[in-house]
């Protein structure tokens, strides 16, 4: 089993999935996405922090042009979790909007994080102000929109994406089933 772990090729196999959810993104004709769902930020990635009390609190968040830059916003005083993912070329700190971290004051931070965001897709996206977004709240959605920025369903994309696997991908499925089958052994 060791072995065959060895002979997949990560960076191959983060190459072709950031590939693959820009092609979905240039088929759509959608400029960038916008992923909050942990589920999408480690396939795009293969970055991932505390998955669960992420997919809860949107504390962490990635934009992906069609062309250009992957910036991950990673929750304060982790950005350190993402040092060395050739996926990524910027980390910077999530602003938290979302209720549980900003209370009274979510209008308020979901019109700076807006800001920020739409101020990737104009210089990323040039004309095409079209923005998937996989998971967010409407106070988001409100405050992207009023950036000018169009909503477009970013679930869609990376189902898409995730629907054709590369060798490496099934190299890395058949080794995840060989340790299942090895746990289910051993009990």
């Amino acid at each position: 089993m060791a072995e065959e772990r060895t002979m997949i090729d990560v960076k191959r196999l983060r190459a072709y999935r950031i590939e693959r959810v820009q092609a979905e993104l240039v088929a759509a004709g959608i400029g960038a996405i916008l992923l909050f769902d942990p589920i999408n930020i480690r396939y795009a990635t293969d970055t991932s922090n505390m998955q669960v009390w992420c997919t809860h609190n949107a504390v962490r968040y990635c934009f992906i042009p069609t062309e250009g830059p992957v910036t991950l916003f990673e929750f304060h005083g982790c950005d350190h979790l993402a040092e060395g993912f050739d996926t990524l070329q910027e980390v910077r700190s999530a602003i938290g909007w979302f209720y549980f971290g900003a209370g009274s004051r979510v209008q308020e931070k979901a019109k700076q994080w807006a800001a920020e965001i739409a101020d990737l897709v104009r210089a990323h996206g040039g004309c095409n102000r079209r923005l998937a977004v996989d998971k967010c709240e409407p106070e988001g959605i409100a405050a992207l929109q009023a950036e000018g920025v169009e909503i477009f369903n970013g679930q869609e994309v990376t189902e898409l994406a995730r629907r054709i696997k590369s060798p490496e991908e099934i190299k890395a499925m058949r080794i995840a089933i060989a340790v299942n089958d090895e746990g289910f052994r051993r009990m």
